[in-house]
């Protein structure tokens, strides 16, 4: 395991740590909203499941603030604001006993914890350029630790006092901050490269320079050449902004699937569950479940490295593998009323969540035109967001019409939708204008 962690960019490491440690955070405050909400300000459990659905609106619209200000504002300012914000709100929330504060906080605390999910996938993509799917990944997988060791001890810090989870949040998320300080001393972020490297750089081209004045002869014939280099970048130019509408379209079918699958996921938390209560599993089985999800998660990735190198080598494949994946979950759902097979129901969910939520940002970063990385990861996460809002009423209104298992069947067929969406976006890939505009398209490709 070390020798793994040890090939990683020494900011990529840095990165992943900063993921855990947000996601830590924020995972100390959003298992315990319900009860929260419920028994210590004294709602209903109706005012409740608004709320949490207001809160993933504010997540959706700070992913694409985070996006747009990632690009246009700085990658540092980002930073400060989001960090700055959030640990403001956290203590604020620790000193509140109003529901309508809560309310305002909670809808902040949301939108600033939407603003890092694109900065964090968009500073990996210009960090680590080759990681590939590897990198994104690594997020993926930090994020998830973050909610497990969060989810955990929130149950302990509640169990002194409420505010303990709001303060515990804040500590983390100041911390977060000091760690990109640190980053930011050794890799330039707003230009995303390491600053050694930069340095080397400048002193090679100092070097070529110097070459340069001692040879005229080569700086002639480079001079020569030069009418035909800039007809040669024209033509790239052109057929770069060719490419660009269908790296937009493909884009769109990408944020379709990954919409459906989200749909989909997000019955597990909501429909599903007062689904198992009604057949007599407890809320402690049902919580295992999650526990399940958390420890594939953390320690099935070589597992699923495996199922990648031999049945999914491309990014594509990985998405119609992990769509396919869903669409298997639930057709075990329609199939059992017992535990066991909501168990192994979870378990083959979470292998196609292994599949697809990594490679959903890696394709995104290779179709991101250049200075807008930060943009299409706030897309990226907005649309999540999208699913897990609209999924809970979605799957209520065909919970109540079909019953349960007219819900499963209706959810497995739409996992045939995101399949869809999934091999429409590669004939887009494969143009030839379209090809022009990625930096690798086999990567994309079949």
């Amino acid at each position: 395991m070390s020798r793994l962690w040890n090939s990683y960019p020494r900011s990529i490491r840095l990165l992943a740590v900063a993921a855990v440690i947000h996601s830590t955070g924020m995972a100390c405050i959003w298992p315990l909203v319900t009860i929260y909400i419920h028994d210590f300000l004294g709602k209903p459990l109706t005012v409740a499941g608004v709320l949490l659905m207001l809160n993933q609106g504010a997540y959706l619209i700070g992913s694409l603030t985070g996006g747009v200000l990632f690009d246009r504002w700085g990658k540092m300012r980002t930073v400060y604001a989001a960090t700055a914000g959030a640990v403001a709100v956290a203590v604020a929330l620790g000193f509140t006993t109003s529901f309508h504060t809560y309310t305002v906080l909670l809808l902040l605390n949301g939108f600033f914890s939407g603003i890092m999910f694109p900065v964090l996938n968009a500073l990996i993509g210009l960090l680590w350029p080759d990681g590939g799917r590897k990198g994104l990944n690594t997020v993926y997988v930090a994020l998830n630790i973050g909610v497990a060791i969060g989810s955990a001890s929130a149950g302990m810090l509640a169990s002194i006092s409420f505010a303990w989870t709001f303060f515990g949040n804040a500590a983390l998320q100041l911390a977060v901050l000091f760690l990109f300080i640190f980053l930011s001393r050794t890799v330039d972020l707003e230009r995303g490269q390491e600053k050694e490297g930069r340095l080397v750089a400048a002193s090679a081209k100092h070097t070529e320079e110097g070459e340069g004045a001692q040879l005229p002869a080569a700086g002639l014939a480079e001079e020569a050449g030069g009418s035909k280099g800039a007809a040669a970048a024209m033509a790239t130019d052109a057929a770069q902004a060719a490419g660009r509408p269908m790296a937009w379209l493909a884009l769109g079918l990408l944020s379709a699937g990954l919409l459906v699958c989200w749909i989909i996921y997000s019955q597990w938390t909501t429909v599903l569950s007062a689904y198992m209560q009604s057949l007599g599993i407890t809320l402690r089985e049902y919580s295992l479940l999650w526990t399940l999800n958390g420890a594939l998660i953390l320690f099935g990735q070589p597992f699923i490295s495996w199922v990648i190198r031999h049945f999914a080598r491309t990014l594509k494949a990985q998405l119609l593998l992990g769509a396919y994946v869903f669409s298997l979950s639930m057709l075990i759902l329609s199939q059992t009323t017992v535990y066991a097979g909501f168990f192994v129901a979870m378990f083959v969910i979470t292998l196609g969540e292994m599949l697809v939520w990594p490679a959903v940002p890696t394709i995104a970063a290779e179709l991101s035109p250049p200075g807008r990385e930060g943009f299409i990861q706030g897309l990226i996460g907005g649309v999540g967001s999208g699913g897990r809002m609209v999924g809970p009423l979605m799957g209520a209104v065909i919970f109540e019409a079909l019953g349960a298992n007219g819900m499963v069947y209706f959810m497995a067929a739409l996992a045939l939708v995101a399949v869809a969406c999934f091999t429409v976006y590669t004939s887009f890939v494969k143009r030839p204008e379209m090809k022009a505009a990625l930096p690798s398209p086999e990567k994309l490709g079949s």
